[in-house]
């Protein structure tokens, strides 16, 4: 399959030939790019193991290490960066076992304290840019924490890409198709064309039948989600497939199960395209890794007990430090700011008790 889509911002060459430095050069940049995202992505598992969010994602983290020795050796060096910082009470099990189907029962965790060292480290996970998502490879189109953008397509259609989400775009003579390789995007598709419009998100497949829809790969553990908005898609994967119209929604996360309609809130899963984020009686965890999704440069993390406290809101995307100032006034919470950029959310009670 071949590409006829350009992807934004490609730099154009100014002359026909470049030197050996030049390329030299360039080679150098393009490993050192890498280097930081090995390290950043090494640093989400960390942190995930850290706080017990790694239980469902142990065999991807093992896929994750098995992709090459430097992915290896990412993981052990932030490990071993996060213990000097003293940010793991190391357990009897301090590192997980890399094999090919990790042992069921032999999930690591690590014991949490707040620590200045610790918080110097979650700021550096913060500018590498944890946010940027797990991917080893140059999108056609991406945005940063904080950026949503609308994107024209040569096909006529309209792509709304939500912030910290990036796409790949392959047109051919056959299809029209876009991978969403992190994040959300919706799409409003642009019809008399022959060739059918795709999105592949994970392990499945949205079929275009005359609709604008989005899709949103899993966050917090969920499944791949897609919201029709108008006219029809025919969502599928390896098992099945299932048509939604609009107003209705299809999730899928096992390849081995047929997407399924589930029952949500259309007003609220689509409420980033009318810049707003709403919640109802999320887990405070959750509505902070929203927040850090649109809040460049910056880092929460909810501690103990408050992780579970639950948030009903509506907040405007472009203004998370009032939405941050909010919820800690709402819900009572202690908030230790480090450099102005990492906020320590934690329960009133918790932090007097110590």
């Amino acid at each position: 399959m071949t590409k006829d889509f350009q992807p934004l911002g490609m730099p154009v060459s100014s002359s026909g030939s470049s030197s050996a430095s030049e390329r030299d050069a360039h080679d150098d940049a393009h490993g050192n790019v890498r280097a930081r995202r090995l390290r950043a992505e090494a640093a989400v598992w960390v942190v995930r193991i850290d706080v017990g969010r790694a239980t469902r994602d142990d065999a991807r983290l093992a896929r994750w290490c098995a992709r090459s020795p430097a992915h290896r050796a990412a993981f052990e060096a932030a490990a071993t960066q996060w213990q000097k910082a003293d940010v793991l009470g190391v357990q009897a099990a301090a590192r997980p076992t890399m094999r090919a189907t990790p042992a069921p029962t032999a999930r690591p965790r690590f014991s949490f304290g707040f620590t200045a060292p610790r918080a110097a480290f979650a700021f550096a996970f913060a500018a590498a840019g944890i946010g940027l998502g797990l991917f080893l490879h140059a999108p056609d189109i991406a945005t940063s924490a904080g950026e949503v953008r609308t994107v024209a397509l040569n096909d006529g259609s309209t792509m709304r890409l939500d912030a910290d989400s990036a796409v790949d775009v392959h047109y051919d003579q056959h299809e029209r198709r876009v991978v969403l390789e992190r994040g959300r995007a919706a799409f409003d598709v642009k019809h008399g064309d022959s060739r059918r419009f795709i999105v592949q998100a994970a392990a499945g497949e949205i079929v275009d039948i005359g609709t604008a829809f989005q899709a949103s790969l899993p966050e917090h553990g969920d499944a791949t989600l897609v919201t029709v908005t108008q006219g029809r898609v025919d969502v599928r994967n390896a098992a099945g497939h299932i048509e939604a119209a609009a107003g209705q929604s299809v999730e899928y996360d096992d390849p081995a199960h047929a997407p399924r309609t589930v029952a949500i809130d259309t007003f609220a899963a689509t409420a980033w395209q009318r810049g707003r984020i709403v919640f109802s009686d999320a887990p405070l965890a959750d509505v902070a890794a929203t927040l850090n999704r649109y809040w460049k440069g910056h880092f929460i993390y909810v501690r103990g007990s408050a992780a579970t406290l639950r948030v009903s809101g509506n907040f405007a995307i472009d203004a998370p430090a009032q939405a941050l100032a909010t919820l800690t006034e709402t819900l009572s919470l202690r908030s230790t700011q480090i450099a102005n950029r990492v906020v320590i959310l934690s329960a009133q009670d918790a932090a007097e008790a110590r």
